[in-house]
């Protein structure tokens, strides 16, 4: 019993790794720099329509009068798009408030406490 089966996963291990690559061959095909940069270029603009579609962005343009950015993203360039993507990736994510400006602020109401404090 115990050969039998060792003679059923030898085989089916031999198999396996003699037509393996022939299989990989045929469904691997080669792709060109220019589709690959197609396709980057697309995943950008995605990222660029699904920001400008963005519940907060859409009430920023509309305040400043620009109601029709979809069909401007639509309308960029490659290269347009790739500026923009990488302006859009270095946006700090949530207030506009930078660290320093909130360090500053803490620090000035501290002051401003201790300064109450001794006229009292």
């Amino acid at each position: 019993m115990k050969n039998g089966l060792r003679r059923v996963v030898c085989g089916t291990l031999i198999a396996t790794s003699v037509l393996m690559p022939y299989a990989a061959q045929t469904q691997a095909a080669m792709i060109g720099s220019a589709q690959a940069m197609v396709a980057a270029n697309s995943a950008q603009r995605d990222k660029l329509r699904a920001f400008v579609a963005r519940a907060d962005v859409q009430k920023q343009l509309a305040a400043l009068g620009a109601a029709n950015a979809a069909e401007r993203v639509n309308a960029l360039t490659d290269d347009e798009v790739q500026t923009l993507a990488s302006r859009v990736d270095a946006l700090p994510a949530g207030a506009d408030i930078s660290v320093a400006a909130a360090l500053l602020i803490v620090l000035i109401l501290v002051l401003l406490v201790f300064m109450m404090d001794r006229r009292r």
